[in-house]
């Protein structure tokens, strides 16, 4: 039976130790690793000095792995942060060459006025024909296909619901791609009355996958361009 006397004699030191940091509240895990000592030793020495988990050792502990939770996570976001603005710069760096190409300038151009202002690539528009263009943009200055790494959202009044099939058919001899490519999502906007506008062929959002941050990685060649004629 292990009793005060039987450890002090067999590892005072070391027993003295593991007690001391119990009491500045160092965990298990956090004295077996400045000891050596097994978790169950510890746990028996504790116990026979009257340091076992208590309700404020377990709130102490409770605390701690919020604060080293929070610690970890500012540190990730940091990592991350970083991550992207390397990334960034890369994309930036394998452009510089297209900066004079006027195609490509105004791919970008047309992402700063109707893309999103975010890292996901997602552009809109009602105009078919800049859908074209931002599309053939996305696929001459990376690998990336319609078929493979672009999703089609299509977004109709409610109120056409009777034109659904003749939109869909519009939309996919345009771009290029088979009508069961293009997701529907209904604009449900009151209106007192229904348009007879048969030019009307609802809004396209198209979102671009395969490759990170892209639209920022956009939105900061953007931002390039813009700057050099606000000089």
């Amino acid at each position: 039976m292990m009793t005060k006397g039987s450890v002090r004699r067999k590892s005072a030191e070391i027993f003295k130790k593991v007690i001391e940091l119990r009491k500045k509240e160092y965990s298990y895990s956090e004295i077996r690793k400045e000891t050596g000592v097994a978790k169950s030793t510890i746990n028996n020495w504790l116990a026979l000095a009257g340091l076992t988990l208590s309700r404020e050792h377990l709130q102490v502990q409770a605390k701690k792995r919020i604060e080293n939770h929070t610690i970890a996570s500012e540190a990730s976001k940091i990592t991350r942060a970083r991550r992207i603005e390397e990334e960034i710069q890369d994309f930036i760096m394998e452009n510089k060459k297209n900066l004079n190409d006027p195609f490509f300038v105004t791919g970008i151009m047309l992402y700063e006025a109707e893309g999103s202002k975010s890292t996901d690539c997602k552009f809109s528009n009602s105009d078919y024909r800049l859908i074209i263009v931002f599309i053939r943009f996305v696929e001459k200055y990376t690998l990336l296909r319609r078929d493979k790494n672009i999703t089609f959202e299509l977004y109709i009044h409610e109120s056409r619901s009777v034109d659904l099939d003749r939109i869909k058919r519009f939309w996919s001899a345009k771009i290029g791609i088979p009508v069961e490519k293009l997701r529907v999502y209904w604009k449900r906007n009151k209106i007192i009355s229904r348009k007879e506008n048969m030019n009307y062929v609802g809004q396209i959002r198209i979102r671009v996958y395969g490759k990170k941050v892209f639209g920022s990685k956009l939105l900061a060649i953007s931002d390039i361009i813009l700057r050099q004629h606000l000089k």
